[in-house]
C-alpha cells in the first residue's frame, strides 16, 4: 500500500506522465503538488481502514510506476471495481495484468466478493484489453458517463463473477 511517505515518489511519476494520464484521467491536470497527492493518500487510508475498499501503488524494479485500486465495496450484494493507472513508458509490460490477477484473487479469494467490474473508455484500447486476457465479460456501454477536456466519453463495462473466476487457470486459490 502506498503510504503518506511516498507522496513525493507518487506525484513525481504523475508530474512525469501528465500529458499521458490527462488524457484519460481528469484528475491528472489537477495534481499539481505533492500535497494533492498527499490528500488522496490520506483520502485512500481512511477507506482502506473502514474496510471500504483501497489503492495501492505499482512498483517495478523499486520504482512507483502507477496504482490500482479496489474502489468502493458494496457489501451487501458483494460487489467492487477495479481501477487502474500506470506510467505511459511502462505499458505492454503485463504489468498492470499481473496486478489485476493479485487483485481479483485477493477480492473473490480473501474479501468473499460475488462480483467484480472493470470499465474503460471505449476508445482505449489498452485499458480494454487487460479485462478480456482476464476472462471478464463486456457486458455493455454506459453512453456518456465521463465529462473530460470538453466532450462526453463513453465506457465499456466488464464484469467477472466469482463462479468464472474459480474456473480461470491464474487463479491462487486460498
Amino acid at each position: 500500500m502506498v503510504d503518506y511517505y511516498d507522496a513525493e515518489a507518487v506525484f513525481q511519476t504523475i508530474d512525469r506522465n501528465r500529458d499521458y494520464l490527462s488524457k484519460w484521467f481528469p484528475w491528472a491536470a489537477n495534481t499539481l503538488n505533492a500535497e494533492h497527492t498527499k490528500a488522496f493518500i490520506e483520502h485512500e487510508l481512511r477507506r482502506f481502514a473502514s474496510n471500504n475498499g483501497f489503492t495501492t501503488g505499482i512498483f517495478y524494479e523499486g520504482h512507483y510506476i502507477g496504482s490500482i485500486s479496489i474502489h468502493e465495496i458494496n457489501w451487501d450484494v458483494r460487489a467492487t471495481s477495479i481501477g487502474y493507472w500506470i506510467g505511459e513508458d511502462y505499458q505492454g509490460r503485463g504489468i498492470v495484468t499481473a496486478c489485476c490477477q493479485a487483485l481479483l484473487n485477493h477480492g473473490f479469494g480473501t474479501l468473499k466478493l460475488n462480483r467484480i467490474e472493470i470499465r474503460a473508455r471505449t476508445d482505449n484500447d489498452k485499458s480494454r484489453a487487460i479485462p478480456v486476457r482476464l476472462g471478464f465479460r463486456e457486458e455493455g456501454i454506459l453512453r456518456n458517463v465521463d465529462y473530460h477536456n470538453d466532450r462526453y466519453y463513453d465506457h465499456v463495462v466488464y464484469g467477472l463473477l466469482r463462479d468464472e473466476w474459480e474456473k480461470l487457470s491464474w487463479v491462487v486459490r486460498r
